[in-house]
């Protein structure tokens, strides 16, 4: 365990020292909040309906910006060398990896989260054990599905806009049902068909999560 969170202190302490990332994601989530906002004129209960689905794809777009460095990173200098020499599995670094994106996303949502919600309107404080729910989940299918591919990518030698191509298919069950659970939370229906939604994001977390770890070793041979 010791070594497993070495890796994710590593990951988050480099970049609190750098700032070469989470600056970008956050300032490009502000960003498409605003511009959202600005463009769409619609009535009130209009922009609750729409908020699920413009808040999970700014999050979406904005984080994929940390998760494609967390392996492009690596590659810079033989840093990926030296970790695949360290005496962990190749689970723990996968596992690791998910854990500091997951993180990210949740600095970021942190921030456009509130944004989202005071753009449009919808109430927040009320609900918030509910959306932090849907929040965790979502986090983590998306890290889950982010990191693999993030991965294959980089030992590839490709990044950037190919990634958000890869994950964006693979991400839709994921955003689309985040998305349903975070509208009906702004409409304030914390009902049987929300809990259905919830169910079916921790469901494709827990799928993502197990192939993801699976696949890790046979994304990142040489």
């Amino acid at each position: 365990m010791y070594k497993f969170w070495w890796i994710v202190h590593k990951d988050l302490v480099a970049e609190y020292r750098s700032l070469r990332v989470w600056p970008t994601m956050l300032l490009l989530g502000i960003v498409v909040a605003l511009v959202f906002s600005l463009q769409l004129e619609l009535l009130p209960d209009q922009k609750r309906t729409m908020l699920g689905g413009l808040l999970w794809l700014a999050i979406f777009f904005a984080g994929m910006t940390a998760i494609e460095r967390s392996f492009a990173a690596e590659r810079e200098d033989d840093c990926w060398d030296g970790l695949r020499l360290f005496p962990v599995p190749w689970s723990q670094i996968y596992w690791s990896k998910l854990i500091a994106n997951t993180v990210a996303l949740g600095a970021l949502e942190c921030l456009l989260v509130p944004l989202f919600f005071g753009l449009s309107g919808a109430p927040l404080g009320s609900h918030l054990p509910e959306l932090a729910l849907v929040a965790i989940l979502a986090n983590a299918g998306l890290a889950a599905v982010g990191t693999l591919v993030s991965a294959l990518a980089t030992s590839l030698g490709r990044s950037g806009n190919l990634l958000v191509v890869l994950v964006l298919p693979l991400a839709i069950p994921v955003i689309l049902a985040a998305a349903e659970a975070t509208r009906l939370i702004a409409e304030s229906h914390i009902d049987a068909a929300w809990w259905r939604w919830v169910q079916f994001l921790g469901a494709f977390a827990v799928v993502f999560v197990i192939v993801g770890t699976l696949l890790f070793p046979a994304a990142v041979e040489d």
